[in-house]
């Protein structure tokens, strides 16, 4: 800043230096009216180059203060990324802005400073200058030169005002949650992504429409394992991912076509979300723990099928399949069982439940099964259901719909589980579902076991 008000104190000094040769040359007159006007003339240089200090101080301190003025926050930039924080981009794009605010702000700090500086300025050269011409000429030298100096500082300026801006911004104001999804490459998911596979699993009959709740990272011990277990099914396109239509219900919303440190991303808030592949979100899935640890959660489920009804989904699907992230499950088996054993042989207008428990008589929570009739029945009138509030999610299911007068059917070939038959073989290529399985290397195991494949 000293640097540049020093050039325009040697630029209007030059000026003033110019100005007095010009009416030295202008009036030609008698050696004594020479002497005056030459005396006069040193006068003028004085007073003019007091004005010119006044003025250039003043301009300067307008610069100091538009160059230093705050530049808003950038954190609603960042939330508008698509992939990466553009940083380059966004620094451009900022610039520009804040370049052409300022120059505004100096246009109008220009005009107000010389209306200030006119009275001062006219002051102190109208007695000694009588060529009004001169005055004016002096004035709009003064003060093209002044603003020019003041442009040219702004715009050295502006860049590192900017860069320490987006950079302070950048530590201050972007949250992990926008540093984590942007730092989450991309991926695919076949089942939506492949042509002909969508298209083979869409025309599949019955129709299915399938669902599960997943834990997440950072909102619960389970969560890690879960999003693992997800992402491993959805890239071979299996279990839920193989089903005419699927949701991944969560507490916060996710993006499950990126996949970085911490799991499947959180959405920020504010970003274009029309290229992500998003989970519903249906707030905290945290509940408690009742007798031998099972978690007495029939109140987030609640909330689910609340979601489930209003999504429209369910009326266009025969059966309605809810299954938990541990269950390795065959679509194609159940299709094949609903069609063999079910009386209306599979088109989901039988208003009937399947249990899935000989030992216990009961519908066992890793895959729960209903149909069209009963779970539109269901989705309607969940909130109906008295007396069975604070218990497992299975309990509550099978209390619930036979209560809202939906029929159970017992199918004993539907899952092996280890909480109802005591043990789990997944050397059965009957069996649907089998569970549980909690982490992915188990869980592909059984899978290639029960279909006798090797799959990576």
């Amino acid at each position: 800043e000293q640097v540049t008000l020093r050039r325009v104190f040697v630029e209007a000094a030059m000026w003033n230096k110019v100005t007095d040769d010009e009416v030295q040359t202008q009036h030609d007159e008698q050696i004594a009216r020479e002497f005056y006007r030459n005396r006069s003339n040193r006068c003028i240089g004085n007073r003019v180059q007091v004005a010119c200090v006044f003025l250039v101080g003043l301009m300067a301190a307008v610069a100091v203060v538009i160059t230093r003025m705050p530049v808003t926050s950038l954190s609603i930039f960042y939330k508008t990324m698509d992939d990466t924080i553009a940083r380059d981009d966004m620094e451009k794009k900022v610039e520009a802005d804040v370049e052409q605010d300022v120059g505004k702000d100096v246009d109008e700090a220009v005009e107000y400073v010389m209306e200030e500086a006119t009275d001062a300025l006219n002051k102190t050269v109208k007695a000694d200058i009588s060529d009004e011409s001169m005055r004016l000429k002096l004035k709009a030298k003064i003060t093209q030169d002044v603003k020019h100096n003041l442009s040219e500082y702004i715009k050295n300026d502006v860049k590192n005002d900017v860069a320490n801006d987006v950079e302070r911004d950048v530590q201050q104001s972007v949250s992990p949650v926008i540093k984590d999804y942007a730092a989450s490459g991309e991926i695919d998911i076949p089942s939506l992504q492949d042509l002909k596979l969508k298209k083979q699993f869409a025309a599949a009959w019955p129709s299915l429409f399938c669902w599960c709740v997943m834990m997440t990272v950072g909102n619960n011990p389970l969560g890690w394992m879960e999003e693992s277990l997800i992402k491993q099914q959805l890239d071979l396109s299996i279990g839920i991912f193989a089903c005419n239509e699927w949701a991944v219900i969560t507490d916060d919303r996710l993006a499950l076509n990126r996949w970085g440190e911490h799991g499947f991303p959180k959405i920020p808030e504010g970003i274009d979300t029309d290229n992500d592949t998003l989970t519903w979100a249906i707030g905290s899935t945290t509940v408690a723990k009742g007798a031998q640890t099972n978690p007495l959660n029939s109140g987030p489920f609640q909330t689910a099928w609340k979601a489930l009804q209003r999504s429209k989904r369910l009326d266009n699907h025969d059966w309605v399949v809810k299954v938990d992230p541990d269950t390795v499950w065959f679509p194609v088996r159940l299709r094949s069982h609903l069609q063999t054993y079910m009386p209306g042989h599979g088109n989901g207008r039988d208003n009937i439940f399947l249990k899935n428990c000989p030992r216990f008589n009961s519908m066992q929570g890793p895959v729960e099964v209903i149909s069209r009739k009963g779970a539109i029945n269901l989705e309607n009138n969940i909130q109906n259901c008295g007396g069975v509030w604070g218990v497992g999610e299975d309990h509550f299911m099978v209390a619930c719909v036979q209560q809202l007068g939906v029929s159970p059917f017992m199918e004993a070939s539907l899952l092996n589980d280890k909480y109802c038959d005591g043990y789990v073989d997944c050397s059965n290529t009957w069996k649907v579902a089998f569970h549980p399985h909690k982490n992915p290397t188990n869980f592909l195991a059984c899978y290639n076991t029960s279909m006798k494949v090797d799959v990576h």
